[in-house]
């Protein structure tokens, strides 16, 4: 009893006791979707106190960004198991639209999550591939000095005829 009285005594500053004990199981909810809130309330840890954590330890950071990367990719593998679920047998009829409506909630919140925690697997692709990469700056400003050059040979008392 004593040596939990003890590391609640500690606090916050007590990163060994959470590298060893805490992290290794917040890391682990992270990755099966978890957010760093609900496994810090889950292991009843406070928010803060993950977060101080983070911040003093670059290693402990790096685990947790890895983490982030397989959360994304566990939402993203869930969409299929949402969309091939289906309504409870003993769901009442008239709540049937309701029950479609949370799913596609479900899905579009893990969508986005999935987007946006692994932009580069998941998110958007939009293609911005340019055909012809060769400009030419001296070539450009040729072309427009000829231009205004011509534009500027026609005199307004004598007209410019076409022969």
């Amino acid at each position: 009893m004593s040596q939990v009285i003890e590391k609640k005594r500690r606090g916050l500053h007590n990163l060994a006791y959470t590298e060893r004990e805490i992290w290794p199981q917040i890391l682990e909810r992270i990755s099966s979707g978890q957010s760093l809130v609900g496994a810090a309330k889950s292991l009843q840890i406070p928010y803060a106190q993950a977060k101080y954590h983070l911040r003093q330890n670059e290693d402990l950071k790096k685990k947790y960004y890895l983490a982030i990367e397989e959360r994304g990719d566990y939402l993203a593998d869930e969409l299929v198991d949402l969309a091939d679920e289906m309504p409870p047998a003993d769901l009442d009829p008239s709540l049937i639209n309701a029950w479609v409506n949370r799913q596609r909630l479900r899905i579009d919140a893990r969508k986005w999550s999935a987007s946006k925690l692994r932009p580069k697997q998941w998110g958007d692709k939009i293609d911005v591939s340019v055909t012809h990469t060769q400009i030419s700056i001296v070539q450009a400003l040729e072309q427009a000095e000829a231009r205004l050059l011509d534009v500027t040979d026609i005199t307004p008392n004598e007209p410019k005829t076409l022969d």
